[in-house]
């Protein structure tokens, strides 16, 4: 019960003051209607809170859970999870000691890769890393790793190299919007702006093709594209 006139009182409060907003005030200022539409608003926003708490706690469990226990296993997990949550110079250390307690895992190797470049840390590190997955398979993770790799070597300063090994990717995989990005961002650093151009009007139809779990990063890329084409 105090739950739910704390809740009213919020909403009271909240759409007296969204009414004094220029422009967007208007409507909450409409009895009854902009009463709901701010108890609407706070709903939402009471409802992702108590989601991201949910999650947060999760996670920390998950953490913990992991990092109790010390094999390279549990360690890349715990990295990967750190990696997935944004922490991705969090994650590095994990990645090396996993890494290093099983060699055999072309996984850890990989994803120290990732968190490298993620963390833009250290790109010639990042593309020794990949280098050695895919000195074992050099078609880790349907190219993907390919492909890290030409990243890492473009932002670790060789170019030609970076060229390759997108050109690589795309003839064996086809191209997607990373690699037509790439492709523009090194044919543009070479001189060739009409190249660059090309590869940059692949990326809205290669976009819309792409898997629908790609389709968030295909609107950044597609931001890296205009700002790519409009910078001299």
């Amino acid at each position: 019960m105090l739950r739910l006139l704390a809740f009213f009182v919020a909403v009271i409060f909240f759409t007296r003051f969204l009414a004094t907003l220029p422009i967007i005030g208007a409507i909450f200022r409409i009895p009854f209607l902009g009463f709901w539409f701010t108890a609407i608003l706070l709903s939402a926003i009471f409802a992702k809170l108590g989601s991201d708490a949910v999650d947060y706690r999760a996670r920390r469990n998950l953490e913990k859970s992991l990092g109790a226990v010390d094999t390279p296993h549990h360690k890349g997990k715990l990295g990967a999870l750190l990696l997935a949550q944004g922490r991705a110079r969090r994650a590095i250390p994990l990645f090396e000691e996993a890494a290093v307690g099983d060699p055999t895992s072309l996984e850890w190797r990989h994803k120290l890769g990732m968190a490298r470049l993620q963390a833009k840390d250290d790109p010639a590190a990042a593309l020794a890393a990949f280098d050695s997955v895919l000195e074992e398979d050099v078609d880790y993770g349907f190219g993907s790793a390919m492909l890290l790799s030409a990243e890492a070597a473009k932002e670790a300063g060789f170019p030609d190299h970076a060229l390759d090994r997108v050109q690589r990717f795309e003839r064996e995989h086809g191209p997607t919007p990373l690699s037509a990005l790439l492709r523009a961002e090194l044919l543009k650093a070479a001189g060739d702006r009409a190249g660059a151009n090309a590869a940059l009007d692949e990326i809205p139809r290669l976009a819309k093709h792409a898997p629908k779990n790609a389709q968030s990063q295909s609107w950044s890329l597609r931001i890296r594209a205009l700002m790519l084409r409009l910078l001299p």
